[in-house]
């Protein structure tokens, strides 16, 4: 019997392809994932955390990335199934290195809020560049 490379290699794929064939129907799409939209607040004539909560909701929105706790914001998400991401700003990243530090910044920007506000991601800094972060705190 002469074995090519292509025979041995459908020999071996078989085994792999065919729990993958049959699970298939397992792996269905449940669903479209809901779309996230970034909250800032650098501007002039801003509605209030609380319409633009609603607005969010009123259309579906139901991801939000702030890029700072807020205490407006958070609590205009109170109940509102909002999954949220805040941001640690750049400015405190270097205080934040001291498990103290970063202790406290949970207990004073999450736990108040984390029985009704969907806390989802914290992001750590916002466009951060290496070489100056090094530069800075060297």
């Amino acid at each position: 019997m002469d074995f090519s490379y292509t025979t041995l290699k459908n020999t071996f794929m078989a085994p792999i392809l065919l729990p993958l064939v049959l699970f298939m129907p397992a792996l269905q799409i449940t669903g479209a994932q809901s779309a996230g939209v970034c909250y800032g607040r650098n501007g002039n004539n801003l509605p209030s955390d609380t319409e633009v909560a609603d607005l969010y909701k009123s259309n579906g929105i139901g991801r939000m990335r702030i890029y700072e706790p807020n205490q407006a914001t958070l609590e205009a998400l109170r109940g509102s199934n909002i999954e949220l991401m805040v941001t640690i700003l750049n400015n405190n990243l270097q205080a934040l290195t001291d498990a103290a530090a970063a202790t406290d910044w949970v207990q004073k920007n999450v736990q108040p809020y984390s029985a009704d506000v969907k806390f989802k991601y914290i992001a750590v800094g916002n466009e951060v560049h290496p070489d100056a972060a090094e530069a800075k705190y060297l």
